[in-house]
């Protein structure tokens, strides 16, 4: 278990996120959880099952990755809490706290990750919320160089995570259609 201060910041993380989705994007819930709030969900602490050891933060130093994987859950929360070096128009650089990295994501139709590159690199400033569901292929790309900081809660309703699984299960162990 995290310390109780750890886990009640992770929390409050979780809590913001849920109640932006819901505002921002309210069919969200209805559509994968049959409810009209993803924070009551999250408040209601045994409606759901997290993926083991989330919420999490995670900490990519230079060369750290996540190596290409699905989550095999209703729904990913994946919020950067630090931001990429960027070129401004003019060709400056605006100082972050990392370079390189970001999340790499794999189009359904691919043929895998070991096969096609990424479809699309994700490097968004702190603090921005990217949702994605259990079946989608995704993996961290290798920081360059300083720290990338990313907080993470994969979810699903309790007892409808063995569905999600069996969909995920119809491909390979590397998440490749079969």
């Amino acid at each position: 278990p995290l310390p109780r201060e750890l886990d009640g910041a992770l929390q409050s993380i979780l809590d913001r996120a849920a109640k932006c989705i819901d505002e921002e994007i309210p069919t969200v819930s209805s559509t994968l959880f049959g409810t009209d709030s993803i924070a009551d969900l999250i408040a209601r602490k045994d409606q759901l099952q997290y993926s083991s050891r989330e919420p999490a933060v995670n900490i990519y130093t230079a060369g750290g990755e996540f190596l290409a994987h699905k989550d095999a859950q209703s729904l990913t929360v994946l919020i950067p809490l630090s931001s990429p070096t960027t070129s401004t128009k003019g060709g400056l650089l605006r100082k972050g706290h990392f370079t390189g990295g970001g999340t790499a994501f794999w189009h359904q139709d691919a043929r895998g990750h070991r096969v096609e590159d990424p479809t699309t690199i994700l490097i968004p400033e702190e603090g921005t919320a990217m949702l994605f569901g259990g079946c989608v292929t995704h993996a961290g790309v290798a920081v360059e160089s300083g720290c990338r900081v990313v907080f993470v809660a994969s979810f699903s309703l309790k007892g409808c995570l063995e569905a999600e699984r069996e969909r995920v299960e119809q491909r390979d162990i590397y998440g490749d259609s079969m």
